[in-house]
């Protein structure tokens, strides 16, 4: 077939043609249309997702850091204690092993705090100045713990 016959068949049967071209383009437009919209709001939700699961993350990272922080503070105020000996306190050593447990064994600081929490086991029945010397130790140690894991937490938040 020529051009010239194509062109004569589609003139004599025009009708013909529109009424069946005008309905398959619509339905080719409305396919992709669906098809495109249905892709973008699976996309969307997907992303949604991952932002309630990295938040619902963060959520259990930031009470972590809570429940360390808060046992790091109790533990030292039980070392500290003027006149005492936490040694003798089941306390003193709840919260030692809770802070061991609460650690992450391969943190570059895990031997470090467990040194300075046997250290204040070993300066409990100790005088003053023996147990403030184990004090400054901890307390920089806590907060380089702590701080390392907020800016971590800080930049997984970012990251989003």
């Amino acid at each position: 077939m020529t051009v010239n016959e194509i062109s004569c068949w589609i003139d004599s049967h025009q009708l013909l043609v529109v009424s069946i071209i005008i309905p398959l383009v619509s339905a080719a437009v409305a396919f992709l249309s669906s098809w495109y919209s249905t892709r973008r709001a699976l996309k969307t939700e997907r992303e949604k997702l991952d932002f309630q699961a990295k938040i619902k993350v963060a959520e259990f990272r930031q009470n972590w850091i809570n429940q360390l922080r808060d046992s790091m503070s109790e533990f030292q105020s039980y070392g500290v204690l003027p006149n005492a000996d936490p040694s003798q306190e089941r306390d003193f050593y709840r919260l030692g092993t809770k802070i061991e447990l609460l650690m992450n064994p391969n943190d570059p600081d895990y031997g470090k705090i467990q040194q300075c929490l046997y250290a204040f086991l070993h300066a409990a029945n100790g005088n003053m100045v023996e147990k403030y010397g184990v004090n400054s130790e901890f307390i920089s140690t806590c907060q380089g713990i702590l701080k390392r894991e907020w800016e971590r937490l800080k930049a997984d938040l970012k990251q989003q």
